[in-house]
């Protein structure tokens, strides 16, 4: 079988329902069989059933020290405490709001731990390594050695527990292959098929409208730039909105998200110009202002003040040359301050 395929295919159809019906011409070709389209707020009733059953029949039978974990079923008279039950790892659960579906999937998911490096978002991409296995504890996909993901990439429900954990730290002394890390992230999510593959069938081992449990051992991540403007895709959200996802922000109504629109605030000026440090080609390191600035200044480079972020339309006193503001320190620090890519009354030039 390929390696990866499942997790990729997801999205080949995008958000689309799409039945799939193979037709057998020949005794010899593959059967024939239709997957019949169901509403999603059917199935999720149906896929939550079976979830909560796993959960109240099903015990953790082992967790190793690289946290690897097994489950098994409570056997007629047993005593394990189930999965549900156990306080060794409790369960957890959180509410994902797709109106698309018409859907408020419950995710549940076991925090074996957290991790103690950087935390990931679900415009991100992600060095981990996985187990999938259906209800039915049958394993379809598996891989120790951490493979790079884009988490917009994968399965939805992905991206929704991911991010609750944090990476590990890469161990820098020789050793075997694969890169080992340390204190990495480690969990498990039991997903309802509206937030894995619905109807697909990314391979013959995933029946369509299939529950999914993945573990997974968060190692490392990447913030991506979607647009190349020199904002993390991650920092495109609107600070006043707590938890807000990069892909609900779009700043000048454009129908562009802010991490997929060049220009955040349609003053016809791209944004990538509108942060650019004066007196500095934009090809040189720290060429642009970061999103926020650093703790301390670096002695090192004279030119540059590293305390400094992206800043908002200048509030000094005008210069009488220029009849422009000019700045001040807070310009570049105040942490409410809209920062001038998102403002359309402020543009080149600036001072």
């Amino acid at each position: 079988m390929n390696k990866y395929l499942k997790l990729a295919l997801i999205f080949v159809f995008g958000s689309t329902i799409i039945g799939i019906t193979l037709v057998s011409c020949t005794k010899n070709e593959t059967p024939s069989y239709d997957v019949v389209l169901r509403e999603y707020p059917v199935q999720y009733r149906a896929d939550l059933d079976s979830i909560d059953k796993y959960l109240n029949t099903h015990y953790i039978a082992s967790v190793d020290a690289d946290f690897n974990i097994t489950f098994a079923k409570i056997p007629a008279g047993g005593t394990q405490l189930s999965i549900r039950a156990q306080q060794n790892y409790p369960l957890q659960s959180i509410d994902v709001q797709n109106d698309t579906h018409g859907v408020n999937y419950k995710i549940y998911y076991l925090k074996l731990r957290e991790g103690t490096n950087e935390s990931t978002t679900a415009v991100d991409s992600i060095y981990v390594s996985y187990k999938g296995t259906l209800l039915k504890n049958t394993q379809f996909d598996y891989s120790e050695t951490p493979v790079w993901f884009q988490l917009e990439n994968v399965v939805a429900g992905w991206g929704e527990i991911i991010p609750l954990f944090k990476t590990g730290t890469f161990d820098t002394a020789p050793g075997p292959n694969p890169s080992t890390f340390s204190n990495f992230g480690a969990g498990v999510m039991f997903l309802p098929s509206g937030m894995a593959y619905y109807n697909q069938m990314p391979s013959s081992l995933i029946p369509p409208y299939s529950p999914l449990i993945f573990s997974f051992k968060l190692k490392s991540q990447k913030s991506r730039d979607h647009d190349r403007d020199w904002i993390l895709s991650k920092n495109e959200v609107n600070p006043a909105i707590a938890n807000q996802k990069p892909k609900d922000y779009d700043s000048d109504g454009d129908g562009k998200p802010n991490y997929l629109d060049i220009d955040d605030d349609g003053d016809n000026f791209l944004t990538k110009v509108e942060i650019r440090r004066p007196n500095l080609s934009a090809n040189v390191t720290n060429g642009y202002y970061p999103y926020n600035g650093a703790a301390v200044d670096n002695p090192l480079t004279p030119n540059i003040d590293e305390r400094q972020g992206v800043p908002r339309k200048y509030t000094g006193p005008v210069n009488p040359t220029t009849n422009l503001p000019t700045p001040l320190p807070s310009d570049f620090t105040d942490p409410t301050r809209l920062r001038r890519y998102l403002d359309p009354t402020s543009y080149p030039p600036f001072q």
